[in-house]
């Protein structure tokens, strides 16, 4: 894998969401202060902390199923043999995979939508295709993620259930 390509693979959704966590909590910050110190109001605030509350949780979906950190209940997978696990997994896999689709599909027509209707936010009058997009990107990545996910179960019998120390999920 290209330099490049492993750099953005490793460092694109935690920079996404870290510098997305500072903006929330900046402007909301300057925000109260400037109720309470000042008696007036930063009228966009609200709206972009919110646009990078929504961009950080839908990265953050990503984020976790790279690091096999996302919800899963794995009581009855443990306690199954290797072969048995396998299967599991990769059924497991496959509709997360199947769910992911249909939700960046589901955000491109959203998207397209709010476009073709020429939506904007009211404060910062950004198109609201901006913030529908973070469905297809996130989605998209679901996706590519998911599917190397099942390729690396049915191709490698990969079974690891977690990357947290001692395999808990």
């Amino acid at each position: 894998m290209p330099r490049a390509l492993r750099l953005i693979e490793t460092y694109l959704e935690p920079v996404i969401i870290v510098a997305c966590l500072g903006v929330v909590i900046v402007l909301l910050f300057a925000d109260v202060v400037a109720r309470f110190a000042f008696q007036t109001s930063i009228f966009w605030a609200g709206e972009v902390a919110r646009f990078a509350f929504v961009y950080m949780i839908y990265f953050g979906i990503s984020y976790a199923i790279r690091e096999k950190r996302h919800l899963r209940v794995t009581l009855l997978v443990e306690q199954a043999s290797p072969r048995v696990q396998r299967g599991l997994l990769a059924l497991a896999e496959l509709v997360f995979l199947g769910y992911s689709v249909v939700v960046c599909w589901l955000g491109v027509v959203i998207t397209s939508n709010a476009l073709a209707r020429g939506q904007i936010l009211p404060a910062t009058q950004w198109p609201t295709a901006v913030l529908y997009a973070a469905i297809i990107l996130s989605g998209a990545l679901c996706v590519l993620r998911l599917s190397y996910s099942l390729w690396r179960i049915l191709r490698h019998g990969d079974t690891v259930l977690s990357s947290a120390p001692g395999g808990a999920a």
